[in-house]
């Protein structure tokens, strides 16, 4: 309906071989100027091609928080949890009522609306991989034989796991996610 908002932004630095490892949120290595700058390119993208669902503008910046654009994914991604995290929000839920019509003024999302992100949370991805002779990590097959998640307040996990559970190495090697704030 030509409205658009912005979730803040997350910080996906930490990568291993082109696939995320460890996400946090807010982000705290860029000045608040240059997050400003990021929510204004995102917004206007969107708006540009008439964007009309949750999705994920992605950006580099550099060590002088120069912005270079990436890739608008059209889909809210593996590590939104730490933005639900951050500002309480459900986002699988608000992609879905979108996509079946709802607008943001509907769901409450004008940007004057949505909370300022409350703390941090960090997310970490629980992988199941071995070391090859060449010292990267490659997906493992094998059997897990005990699993115990982290429990407790401020602490979220998204994924499966059992002692007996059988992985596959011709498969992603991501386990769970774990999410703390």
């Amino acid at each position: 309906y030509g409205n658009t908002v912005h979730l803040f932004e997350r910080d996906c630095s930490v990568q291993r071989r082109f696939q995320k490892v460890i996400e946090v949120a807010p982000c705290q290595n860029i000045s608040q100027e240059t997050k400003e700058k990021l929510y204004s390119y995102a917004l206007a993208i969107t708006k540009s091609v008439n964007y009309s669902n949750a999705g994920t503008v992605e950006f580099l910046v550099d060590k002088n928080e120069g912005i270079y654009f990436i890739e608008v994914n059209p889909r809210i991604q593996v590590e939104h949890t730490i933005t639900e995290a951050v500002t309480g929000l459900d986002l699988a839920q608000i992609q879905l009522r979108l996509a079946a019509g709802a607008t943001l003024a509907e769901l409450g999302l004008t940007q004057a609306q949505i909370p300022a992100p409350r703390g941090y949370a960090v997310q970490l991805r629980i992988n199941l991989e071995s070391m090859a002779s060449d010292g990267s990590a490659r997906p493992a097959g094998g059997t897990l034989t005990a699993y115990e998640p982290p429990s407790g307040a401020g602490i979220r996990v998204d994924g499966y796991g059992y002692a007996g559970y059988t992985s596959s190495p011709s498969f992603d090697s991501l386990l769970a996610k774990l999410i703390v704030q």
